[in-house]
């Protein structure tokens, strides 16, 4: 475990030098550099988060099959993008295969997958319909919309240890760059289908949020809801290079950092129903400490996209559907993301601690991971 955790480091060590050379050495496109260094960051903290448990090796090296899987998709174009996105498509499905009994639902994901793949493959040597088409299906499934959300929830429930953090920053940005490749070529009709997706989608993860228990899949209803912001924004803001990446990729990290932070608590004491452990703020002030900030700019993230956004809106007219579609999308996320938020928050953080368990701290490392995710978010989403 020691040894598997030391070679992760210095590879994501190396490969973020190597990104950092493309980005000073070569014209690489700054959007793609800031999805690849979303993922490396994501890969470390995780890493170095994750405990010597007897599931501690299976994550680290998980950890890194991905890591390898989707920086192949980020930073490669055409057939050895679409293949490596065909590997990780491939690794989600023998990864759900194991950890999932046979249901609709899995069925359901398995279908999506396997289409997936057949439209990630055939959109090489096809026309630009059906690329435009195959982009779209895997734009909406790696930037999760339901009903397309699925493959994403499912992965998140069965992941273990620290890597549902690292999912949630993979998929997104695969998701990222998916819709950039193919945000200059939708139509005002697609823009509008799926403006009113975006609504549907936020609406519905919204109300999963308020009724779920398990922490893995609050933080995958938070994602998909707070994603669908980004959906909604399409038709009114321009440059989604621009707006639309940095916002997503703060997304990500502020979603990996809540995951990560349940991650330690669920390492300590095997939990992850939420308002079993309350009152955490007091016996763990740094896990409090790391809760309340990352809520908080949870919280606030619309605000955040609005603003980014402005900065690249044009003159052109909005018709009077499409505004009310977006207002009614921003005040979805953003009331509901208040309300799940407040309502986490004070059955974790806040409240009467349990006097029957041993309490342990953060350590500093975890403290530090889940530190850094929030400082880059508010890099991202802010400053970027």
């Amino acid at each position: 475990m020691a040894s598997l955790k030391s070679i992760g480091l210095m590879t994501i060590g190396v490969l973020g030098a190597g990104v950092v050379l493309m980005g000073s050495a070569f014209e690489a496109d700054p959007s793609i550099l800031l999805l690849a260094g979303a993922v490396l960051l994501s890969g470390f903290c995780g890493l170095v988060g994750q405990e010597g448990t007897k599931e501690g090796s299976a994550v680290c090296a998980s950890i890194l099959i991905v890591l390898g899987l989707g920086l192949g998709v980020l930073l490669n174009q055409g057939l050895v993008s679409r293949l490596f996105l065909i590997g990780l498509l491939g690794y989600v499905a023998v990864s759900l295969n194991r950890e999932t009994r046979s249901s609709l639902r899995a069925k359901i994901i398995f279908i999506q997958v396997a289409i997936a793949v057949a439209l990630a493959l055939g959109s090489i040597f096809s026309g630009d319909t059906v690329r435009l088409l195959a982009g779209l299906l895997l734009a909406v499934t790696f930037l999760p919309l339901a009903p397309f959300h699925l493959p994403f929830v499912g992965m998140l429930e069965r992941a273990k240890g620290t890597l549902p953090s690292f999912w949630i920053v993979v998929w997104l940005t695969i998701g990222l760059a998916e819709l950039q490749a193919i945000h200059a070529s939708l139509t005002d009709d697609m823009l509008l289908a799926l403006s009113l997706l975006a609504l549907a989608s936020a609406v519905y993860a919204s109300l999963a949020c308020l009724g779920q228990q398990k922490s893995n899949l609050f933080v995958a209803s938070a994602t998909v809801a707070h994603v669908a912001l980004v959906w909604g924004l399409l038709d009114i803001f321009s440059s989604f290079s621009r707006w639309g990446i940095p916002f997503g990729v703060a997304v990500a990290l502020v979603m990996g950092g809540v995951s990560l932070a349940f991650s330690f608590v669920r390492q300590r004491y095997g939990w992850q129903t939420i308002g079993k452990l309350p009152g955490l703020a007091s016996p763990m002030p740094r896990f409090g400490t790391v809760m309340v900030f990352l809520v908080s700019f949870a919280v606030f993230l619309p605000l955040f996209s609005t603003f980014s956004g402005l900065k690249f809106m044009t003159t052109a007219v909005t018709h009077d559907v499409g505004i009310i579609l977006i207002l009614s999308t921003f005040l979805v996320v953003w009331l509901g993301g208040g309300w799940y938020f407040s309502r986490v928050l004070h059955q974790t953080a806040f409240g009467t601690a349990r006097p029957d368990v041993p309490y342990t701290d953060l350590r500093t490392a975890e403290f530090v991971a889940v530190s850094a995710l929030l400082v880059c978010a508010a890099y991202s989403g802010l400053i970027h």
